[in-house]
């Protein structure tokens, strides 16, 4: 009976051995990606909160909560309440209204603005439109 537990034990050692080798490596599971931290304003100061009332009606054609997260760096709550700022002071007009955010486009800009951007542009040749061809 020695002879055959013996063969037994050997037997098995042999197989653990040789299964492990032929499936390679135990896998490792991965720690998955972990986004950035970011660090954007809480509070407003003044001076920002200026010149984002000054520019996000010129400048941007689409406005959203997330158009002013990433072009001011301020927090999601910020940025909501800057929307209802520019919706009061009629800068801007509602394209879409949802329980998410509303969708905002450029409003009527002030005869004094709309003169001082043409000036800017006034230099620059303007694209012009391919006819499409029948």
């Amino acid at each position: 009976m020695s002879l055959y537990l013996k063969f037994n034990k050997k037997a098995k050692l042999l197989a653990a051995t040789s299964a492990s080798k032929s499936k390679g490596k135990k896998k490792k599971w991965s720690k998955g990606k972990l986004r950035e931290k970011k660090n954007h304003r809480v509070v407003f100061t003044q001076a920002l909160l200026d010149k984002c009332l000054k520019e996000v009606p010129r400048r941007m054609k689409v406005i959203t909560v997330y158009n002013l997260i990433e072009n001011y760096k301020i927090n999601g709550s910020l940025a909501r309440r800057l929307i209802k700022l520019l919706q009061q002071g009629t800068t801007v007009t509602t394209m879409a209204q949802s329980a998410k955010g509303p969708i905002l486009t450029k409003g009527d800009v002030p005869e004094e603005e709309e003169k001082k951007v043409e000036k800017k542009t006034k230099g620059k040749p303007e694209k012009k439109e391919k006819k499409p061809k029948a």
